[in-house]
């Protein structure tokens, strides 16, 4: 099941992807790691540098796939985005957290998610 949930996963980060590279959005890194996390795609929409969460979901079975970006994983998110801001020496950028919700095959785009 494990397998199967990562293969969703690298699925709908492909299509995330795509998504932004057709609105134009510059993508500077995908599945950019850290020790404390991982954030899916790290975009540029003009002069802001967008980190988005991709959470993909074939039902609602277990609820929206937003309702998975707990406030737990929010907080990480935005370490490992403080950390990859300092790397990249971009500390003075105006920054943005997106989640790309994908629920069957319907995309939903959510800017300043959290």
């Amino acid at each position: 099941m494990k397998q199967l949930n990562r293969i969703i996963g690298l699925q709908g980060e492909i299509l995330a992807k795509q998504y932004l590279l057709d609105k134009r959005y510059k993508i500077l890194e995908q599945n950019f790691k850290t020790k404390i996390g991982e954030i899916d795609i790290i975009a540029q929409d003009n002069d802001v540098i967008v980190f988005v969460e991709v959470k993909d979901r074939q039902t609602k079975r277990f609820g929206m796939p937003r309702e998975a970006i707990t406030p737990y994983k929010q907080n990480k998110i935005r370490t490992v985005a403080t950390q990859f801001l300092l790397a990249k020496h971009l500390t003075n950028s105006k920054v943005r957290f997106d989640c790309i919700e994908i629920l069957a095959d319907t995309i939903t785009h959510i800017e300043n998610a959290f």
